[in-house]
């Protein structure tokens, strides 16, 4: 294949996931899925040409990756192949269940690099209900790049139904990527990430999970069912949060690592804990347009002191994770890879805490749809996963890093709430009052 003059360099956290999977380190975890239910009739034909247009406009998710010379790069797909299985599931014994496990099937089922990096699927459950999967690998988009492609789709399709005039297109190009990374790369606010990233990076000796040796049983990455956490406890965390003027998140950020603190320390005696903390990196308004992958991971570097109030340790995770926000737009791993031996840029077996987007809703010519995420990104040794739903909260689970894998989501959930009541009961008593590891 010729790529001419149109290939182009991978951004940092592409090239993070070319190493690693290049390497081996992780697989179709890589892999993310939007799947959708389609309350009301859908036309075939028409949302098939809609979502081979948006592929068409979505340039940087139609790439093709090569190495040349030594180096890594990337090449936009003119025409790419655009499969589009359908399934007609309507006799089967639960064809919600059966449209769901195929979906899971397309996700676990690794791509190629070379491409395309991109599958769908359309099933049909009954004679007005229907679901659209749509599975991207992440070196080519994330979370948010799936779900403008899913709303694009809706929209193209809403159209050609109603005999309306196409919206214009309006995704950023594969070009304005590379040249929104390259520009930050030289501006005044790398200079000031990388200066507060190398005053605040991990010392490494905190606490880590376990990571046991493969057993071939079910894939340990695959997220847990969701369970939702305990709507009166989650009142009571509002109304702190409320009362601090600090997310909800925030407060169970610390719940969350009060647990790793207390289920991995294994004797260590350093106070500090560090999280993997998921960001979206789409600081500036024409990063919000980009189909394409900007997403990354930053270390949240937290004190557990058993001596200080559990409302100071609250508040330092909110400043901690305010600072992380701002200045989320670093690659971190580029400094981790200079400072320790796990070549990847940041350890494997840190626990994760991620906040999920919740379940947004999407209009197919009338037909109300609402979508959800089917993985929740890559892990390193753990995660915990939390998305809403209204007021709701539900957690999943993900990893094979121990002792957490020990234990199901049900449990974790349970352990949670927990903590989170002896954080609310007296935010006045020390943290070492708050109960983390008994009871379980």
């Amino acid at each position: 294949m010729q790529h001419g003059d149109r290939a182009l360099p991978l951004t940092r956290g592409q090239l993070d996931i070319w190493l690693a999977h290049e390497t081996g380190r992780f697989g179709t975890e890589w892999q993310l899925g939007l799947f959708a239910r389609i309350a009301g009739r859908v036309e075939r034909g028409p949302l098939e040409w809609a979502i081979r247009r948006v592929v068409r406009e979505a340039e940087p998710a139609r790439v093709t990756f090569f190495q040349e010379n030594g180096q890594v790069l990337q090449s936009p797909i003119d025409d790419p192949e655009v499969e589009i299985a359908f399934h007609d599931l309507r006799d089967s014994h639960d064809p919600a269940k059966a449209a769901f496990e195929i979906a899971s099937t397309i996700q676990r089922t690794p791509m190629s690099l070379t491409g395309p990096l991109f599958k769908f699927a359309f099933f049909q459950t009954a004679p007005s209900e229907f679901y659209l999967f749509t599975c991207c690998h992440h070196i080519i988009t994330d979370g948010s790049g799936v779900a403008l492609v899913g709303n694009r789709i809706a929209a193209v399709y809403t159209a050609i139904v109603s005999g309306a005039p196409i919206p214009p297109p309006f995704f950023g190009s594969l070009q304005d990527l590379i040249k929104s990374e390259l520009e930050y790369e030289a501006s005044s606010d790398y200079v000031e990430d990388q200066a507060y990233w190398t005053e605040n990076l991990p010392s490494e000796v905190g606490p880590h999970c376990r990571m046991p040796q493969s057993t071939g049983e079910r894939d340990p990455y695959l997220p847990s069912a969701p369970v939702r956490l305990d709507p009166a406890v989650l009142r009571r965390v509002d109304a702190l949060s409320k009362a601090w003027n600090i997310p909800r998140s925030s407060i169970i950020t610390a719940a969350s690592a009060l647990l790793v603190r207390g289920w991995c320390d294994e004797g260590t005696e350093s106070s500090e804990v560090v999280l993997d903390f998921p960001v979206s990196r789409r600081v500036l308004p024409e990063s919000k347009t980009v189909p394409g992958m900007v997403a990354g991971i930053v270390p949240l570097v937290l004190k557990v002191e058993p001596g200080s109030a559990i409302s100071e340790f609250c508040e330092h995770v909110d400043t901690r994770i305010r600072e992380a926000v701002q200045h989320q737009r670093f690659p971190v791993q580029a400094l981790e890879r200079k400072t320790n031996d796990h070549g990847m840029g940041r350890p494997a077996d840190r626990v994760s805490v991620n906040f999920i987007p919740s379940i947004f809703t999407l209009d197919f010519g009338g037909a109300a749809a609402s979508a959800s995420y089917t993985s929740s990104g890559v892990v390193g040794g753990f995660g915990f996963f939390f998305s809403g739903v209204g007021n709701e909260l539900f957690l999943c689970t993900a990893g094979p890093g121990q002792p957490f894998s020990d234990f199901n989501v049900a449990d974790w959930a349970r352990r949670l709430e927990r903590v989170l009541v002896g954080l609310v009961a007296d935010p006045s008593r020390r943290l070492s009052s708050v109960d983390v590891v008994d009871g379980g």
